[in-house]
């Protein structure tokens, strides 16, 4: 009896330490699914993040790309006789019911993110016999290149918007008298009173000469 109590007793603590075993083992796979799980549920929140942010980026983007366009067909001299060009970076401001640019750079909080945006304005070279866009300095006087940039803090890229503006409409002046102008320089319609023939340079205006 003795003997058979034991064996008992052994068989009894071997089902024991199976099952504490198979339990552990158990115990061990959810802790991986969950971590997986958890894991994933962050990539696809983060995914989601940044693609909603990227979103209001592009929007921000062309909300400003639209702006500039407004100032120029407002008067082409607007973006035509920035200064620093190329490198300076400006910024679209309202005015009352009007667009202007200034320079500078735009701060915009949405949601939980704070975008940084701004406006480059470059000058456009054609090439002289196809007026196809190339990389020289034959600059084409009608065509300006804007490119918007928002940025913000967080996992995104900078999101980049470009389109080209061109100079669709001009202003025509008739010059009738040569004397007792004020010389060459920006002439605003109508203005008869051009004192030389020479270095007109008037950006936007067509002269006709009699």
């Amino acid at each position: 009896m003795i003997f058979q109590h034991s064996t008992f007793n052994m068989q009894h603590s071997t089902k024991r330490g199976v099952l504490l075993l198979e339990l552990l083992v158990v115990i061990s796979i959810l802790a991986i699914i969950l971590s997986i799980g958890a894991q994933s549920v962050y990539v696809s929140m983060q995914s989601g993040k940044i693609s909603s942010e990227s979103d209001v980026a592009i929007g921000l983007a062309n909300e400003s790309l639209e702006a500039a366009r407004a100032v120029a067909d407002e008067k082409w001299q607007n973006i035509y006789d920035l200064t620093g060009k190329g490198s300076t970076q400006y910024k679209t401001v309202q005015s009352g019911s009007r667009w202007t640019i200034a320079t500078g750079t735009e701060s915009i909080a949405l949601n939980t993110a704070s975008y940084t945006r701004y406006v480059i304005i470059d000058n456009v070279s054609r090439n002289a016999s196809t007026r196809l866009v190339d990389t020289g300095t034959n600059y084409d006087p009608s065509t300006q290149k804007v490119t918007v940039t928002v940025s913000w803090q967080g996992s995104g890229s900078p999101i980049s918007v470009s389109d080209y503006f061109f100079r669709w409409k001009n202003k025509t002046c008739s010059q009738t008298d040569w004397s007792g102008g004020a010389g060459s320089g920006v002439k605003t319609c109508p203005d008869t009173t051009y004192s030389t023939s020479t270095n007109l340079g008037t950006p936007g205006v067509t002269l006709q000469v009699y």
